[in-house]
């Protein structure tokens, strides 16, 4: 008989253990030494190409003195999951925002973000559908505006558009 009832109580345990949130553990940093720093060097600029660099001129000189412009913010920057998402929820919704970024963020002289901005080139064809409408989808269910801009439109007109927005 007591036999039985250590086995039912080392079973519950088990269930127990095996259902309970184990949370993440980030991975830790292996050691690194001058090989491994030779394997970096500084990107030549932030904008891919002269488009962005265009763009984010015309946005520049657009801008009221209040408001600053920030290039290639991570989305987890600017949205964050929500606290009452907990375990694997939690870490599986983080994981679509954190290796992203939008291409600008203009925020007021608070630092709260007052809309994000896309610069849509060759790059946004079909394989990058499913990234866009999730960034649309996120930016539309936190109530920040998403503005996208087609590479080669008139800077200076978006530029005003999107102030006009804000």
């Amino acid at each position: 008989m007591i036999e039985v009832i250590f086995i039912i109580g080392v079973f519950a345990v088990l269930c127990l253990l095996s259902f309970t949130d184990k949370g993440f553990k980030p991975p830790k940093t292996a050691p690194s030494d001058a090989r491994t720093y030779q394997a970096y060097e500084r990107a030549e600029s932030l904008f891919v190409n002269g488009s962005e660099r265009a763009f984010f001129n015309a946005l520049r000189r657009a801008l009221p003195h209040d408001y600053h412009l920030h290039s290639k913010v991570r989305l987890e920057d600017i949205v964050r999951v929500k606290k009452s998402i907990k375990g694997q929820a939690h870490w599986q919704l983080r994981g679509r925002v954190k290796s992203r970024h939008v291409d600008y963020l203009i925020t007021d002289i608070e630092g709260r973000p007052k809309a994000a901005i896309e610069l849509d080139g060759s790059s946004h064809n079909k394989d990058a559908l499913n990234a866009d409408i999730l960034k649309d989808g996120i930016f539309d269910a936190v109530g920040l505006p998403l503005i996208r801009v087609r590479a080669g439109a008139n800077y200076s007109h978006a530029a005003r558009r999107i102030l006009a927005q804000i």
